[in-house]
């Protein structure tokens, strides 16, 4: 069976910046529904949990699609993103929003590959360059992906723990069929936000405990 199945396409529009210093700009969506990126609101609800935290890490928007959670964690204040798909139309589109909103490759660098593939080198090459600056690391893939590849994606996720400075935190977004009591590593704060969940995992601290906001009403 295909990972996903396809769907038809919509218009192509602009993804809203709702934080930080480019709030309001757009980035691109070229209307491909099998992309499907972060609904708005559970955009809105993820960055108020995930709250200050978000300022001066390292953030990895993998199975990027728009490249929109690299580039508003920018926004809001991250050292550094980094954006891989492997869709080569949808990198270039990533480097053409980043572009038109005027941020540098060194800012947001988009990698054009196979998560599974590119993410663990680039990620050993940056932890090796930079040992202490926290992540953030979102794992956003097609929803489908979490019971069709997931043993892959576990390994990710395993690989990405390994990998990381202390104090990082890893981030899953699925819905609300995956049982996401079966992710790896623990413990996970488990968001439920109507037919998808968010969870967060921490790894190991250096004496600091990361605090996620509560996010009452959303």
């Amino acid at each position: 069976m295909p990972l996903t199945k396809r769907l038809a396409n919509v218009k192509p529009s602009k993804l809203r910046i709702i934080g930080g210093q480019m709030r309001g700009r757009g980035v691109t969506y070229l209307g491909d529904r099998n992309t499907r990126p972060m609904k708005e609101s559970l955009r809105e609800a993820l960055f108020n949990i995930v709250g200050p935290a978000i300022k001066e890490r390292i953030a990895w928007d993998l199975f990027s699609g728009t490249g929109i959670l690299a580039i508003e964690s920018y926004s809001r204040g991250a050292k550094r993103a980094l954006a891989i798909e492997r869709g080569r139309t949808f990198a270039r589109t990533i480097r053409d929003s980043a572009a038109a909103i005027g941020l540098s490759s060194a800012e947001v660098e988009v990698i054009h590959g196979d998560t599974f593939r590119v993410s663990p080198v680039r990620m050993s090459e940056v932890a090796a360059a930079d040992p202490l600056t926290p992540w953030v690391v979102y794992f956003c893939p097609p929803y489908a992906m979490w019971t069709e590849q997931r043993e892959k994606l576990f390994a990710l996720l395993q690989t990405t723990a390994d990998s990381a400075p202390p104090d990082s935190l890893l981030v899953t977004e699925s819905d609300k069929f995956f049982d996401v009591a079966t992710l790896p590593l623990s413990p996970w704060d488990v968001r439920p936000k109507g037919n998808m969940t968010l969870a967060f995992h921490q790894t190991d601290r250096l004496g600091r405990v990361l605090t996620l906001q509560s996010d009452s009403g959303l």
